[in-house]
């Protein structure tokens, strides 16, 4: 019996590969479509919580706006930490709270942080990078800032799994130019990483973010992909970009960026919830006190991490992965398309609006 060609080996395995993305997405999307009216916009602009908060928020100054959910919480406690004695950092922030647990303990453990209620129960459990309800989560990001928008108010949409050097209160974004601005995933191309992004209440913002909620309501795709595409394509919105060296992801971590130290850090890459404090605290970015009490923080801990800002060490080897090191072969094929222009526009319209489908692997 002639055994099979090893190309007829990989053509089954590539076959099966697009076939498990396809019922991947059939059943992320099935989730979606059971929930999306907890997340809906209609819904969000009418929560009695987001107008109160709206209301109190400047017009001469933008909120930060972080989203959690009760898995969330020593994540959100150690960015507390880290930015505690940063001016204005928390009388400007706004946690959105998407159960009573997490509601409940932030008020408990940080009375004076002004939160925002939004329960939703689909995304009260963990979830990961690709699946369903993480699809909610893109949905659920996507119309809050069209409610907060709504309102005629400004705001940087912000992630608490992020070291602080500095604060982003400092960071201008008032480029007449631009109607969004948004963080990198490389410094190589335009690639939006989707963390962080200040957004203006323009009638183009307004009108990105409701294309970009409709559209992530039906079509299986990350978030930041699909908003790099509309940014390269749609015309809908002036998007800038904020430079790599001030908000820097987890490349930082195998020393090979130059120059002075970065603002920001964020710990992305990691497509499991529980694992990013655990790295941070292991190269020593966690700034909880030892002990049940999640209010009391770790000062000298904070104030350690300029040396590890300066000294470049590669943790690389410490912290990376199997979702980091794919996360890192994608990225390199993202910066090798937008190398030329032919790549780029395959990149605009073709990858990115189908990213999920085209990392097989993940």
């Amino acid at each position: 019996m002639k055994r099979p060609s090893f190309l007829k080996l990989f053509g089954l395995g590539f076959l099966l590969l697009i076939v498990r993305k396809i019922v991947v997405a059939c059943m992320a999307m099935y989730i979606v479509w059971q929930n999306w009216e907890d997340v809906g916009f209609e819904r969000l602009i009418k929560n009695p919580s987001l107008q109160n908060a709206v209301s109190e928020m400047p017009f001469n100054k933008s909120g930060l706006v972080l989203i959690l959910n009760r898995h969330a919480l020593n994540m959100t406690f150690n960015w507390l930490c880290n930015t505690q004695n940063m001016p204005g950092v928390h009388e400007n922030a706004y946690i959105v709270t998407l159960d009573q647990e997490s509601s409940f303990a932030l008020k408990k453990t940080w009375p004076n942080v002004k939160q925002i209620n939004i329960v939703v129960p689909g995304l009260k459990d963990p979830f990961n990078y690709g699946d369903g309800y993480y699809q909610l989560f893109y949905l659920f990001r996507a119309n809050l800032a069209r409610a907060i928008l709504h309102y005629n108010k400004s705001f940087w949409m912000i992630q608490q799994d992020t070291f602080w050097n500095d604060s982003l209160l400092n960071v201008s974004a008032d480029d007449e130019e631009v109607d969004i601005v948004f963080d990198r995933a490389s410094d190589k191309g335009p690639l939006v990483a989707g963390g962080y992004y200040h957004a203006k209440p323009t009638s183009n913002s307004k009108n990105y973010f409701a294309k970009l909620a409709k559209d992530i309501s039906w079509w299986y795709a990350p978030d930041n992909a699909y908003m790099t595409a509309m940014c390269e394509v749609s015309g809908l919105a002036k998007c800038g970009r904020l430079s790599f060296d001030m908000i820097t992801n987890w490349q930082w971590l195998q020393g090979s960026l130059t120059g002075v130290p970065p603002k920001f850090i964020q710990f992305d890459g990691e497509t499991k919830l529980g694992g990013k404090l655990a790295k941070m605290r292991q190269i020593g970015f966690y700034f909880l006190a030892d002990g049940d009490d999640q209010s009391t923080c770790n000062i000298t801990s904070v104030e350690n991490t300029k040396y590890l800002l300066e000294s470049k060490i590669s943790q690389w080897d410490k912290v990376a992965s199997s979702s980091h090191k794919q996360f890192k072969m994608y990225q390199d094929i993202v910066d090798t398309f937008y190398s030329t222009w032919i790549g780029a526009a395959v990149m605009n319209h073709f990858i990115l609006p189908y990213a999920h489908y085209c990392m097989l692997s993940m």
